[in-house]
């Protein structure tokens, strides 16, 4: 038998209304807590609240807030640094999930003063597309330099953008990562990378890595549908020990994946006694790397002074690295010793269904060697790979199929 209840009608229905407007209140109540700290924020280019002041202040609050949030850049817009807004960089350290959307804004430096562009803290997530990043700058005299344009130690995403124009110095010390240097987890798509620079000088134990970029021990990069062109890394001085210069693209110690991606007219350049040059394009200095579907092509090592060499000048390796569908093309290695117009290997190299033609090592104290691939020891395995009209020869020491 039904219990009624001891309240009149129009008593439970004020009642029920009361409940239910509650439960409503907690539903809009959570909801909002769930998205309270996510916002996009958009910056203008000029007024106030706009400009640079305003790009500063929008990172800023995003690093105060828990949620995911996007700044909408304004169309077109020049964002331009003049002063460090954290140690080093001309923006605030990225420290979490944060997305720029640039549609089309550069964000440049423009100082007499050396600052890069920006950094992603550990931790930090930081996407940014159809943005600029150009004129970053770290230069230093003793501690290595690492990322003009960007330093990354969490996790970062570069879509749809270019990275142009940033450098890296060391002054009695080692650069790295002219456009780029990844010390966490980071993606680059359908990117440009183009004119930047890793230099060092010294009298000691030096080295200029990376022109574009540079991925770290332990850390994670994939290049994809990019452009990595006209990048450079240089090393001048002298050393009774060791100077380096590689990787005038894209220089690798951690795990790399290279896709569909063009490495072209990249240049490596040393310049002393006993200075080392490797990797026009690219360079496996340990880890391991997968080139698939890419073009390695019209890059350069070049070395001068007594004693010093020449090698890869599309690709050295000293890595684990799989190269599969790719053209290495057009390269060039010169210097006293030069090894290598294509590709210099010495660890362990697998080349699948790709082609290996037209690049040169040219001795300038004597015969070069491997106009296509020299190995040094290590171990070449080629599968369906055609190499020929490499100069003065096309692999050395011989290597089956070849």
């Amino acid at each position: 038998m039904a219990t009624r209840s001891a309240l009149p009608g129009s008593t439970r229905r004020r009642v029920r209304t009361i409940v239910v407007a509650g439960a409503l209140s907690v539903v809009t109540a959570a909801a909002m807590a769930g998205t309270a700290h996510a916002a996009t924020m958009s910056v203008p280019c000029g007024r106030t609240g706009g400009g640079t002041a305003g790009l500063i202040a929008a990172i800023a609050a995003s690093n105060g807030s828990v949620g995911a949030d996007t700044i909408d850049l304004a169309a077109g817009c020049t964002y331009v640094l003049a002063a460090e807004q954290s140690p080093g960089n001309g923006l605030p350290l990225v420290t979490g999930p944060l997305t720029i959307q640039g549609h089309g804004a550069t964000i440049q430096r423009s100082s007499a003063t050396p600052f890069r562009i920006l950094e992603v803290a550990p931790g930090g997530d930081l996407t940014i597309d159809n943005t600029t990043i150009a004129g970053g700058s770290v230069a230093l005299s003793g501690p290595t330099a690492f990322g003009g344009g960007i330093l990354n130690s969490g996790r970062l995403a570069v879509t749809n953008s270019t990275i142009s124009d940033n450098a890296v110095s060391g002054t009695g010390s080692s650069a790295g990562g002219g456009g780029i240097a990844n010390n966490g987890t980071a993606t680059v798509t359908n990117t440009l990378l183009r004119n930047n620079s890793a230099s060092a000088t010294g009298t000691h134990i030096f080295a200029a890595v990376g022109g574009a970029l540079i991925n770290r021990t332990g850390a994670t990069m994939t290049v994809e549908g990019s452009t990595v062109v006209g990048n450079s890394a240089t090393s001048r001085g002298s050393s009774d020990l060791l100077f380096i210069a590689s990787a005038g693209g894209i220089g690798n110690t951690g795990t790399l994946t290279v896709n569909g991606t063009q490495i072209a007219a990249n240049r490596v350049i040393v310049d002393g006694t006993r200075g080392q040059g490797g990797g026009g394009g690219l360079s496996i200095g340990d880890g391991t790397a997968t080139v698939t579907g890419s073009q390695i092509v019209g890059n350069s090592v070049t070395a001068t002074g007594n004693g010093a060499s020449a090698q890869g000048g599309g690709l050295e390796n000293n890595g684990r690295t799989k190269i599969t569908k790719t053209d290495v093309k057009a390269n060039r290695a010169t210097g006293p010793t030069a090894q290598g117009g294509g590709i210099y290997n010495g660890r362990r190299l697998s080349i699948v269904r790709s082609h290996v033609v037209a690049n040169v090592a040219r001795g300038t104290a004597g015969p070069g060697q491997g106009g296509g691939i020299f190995s040094d020891g290590g171990s070449v395995v080629l599968t369906a790979t055609d190499v020929f009209a490499n100069q003065p020869d096309n692999c050395e020491p011989v290597i089956p199929g070849c």
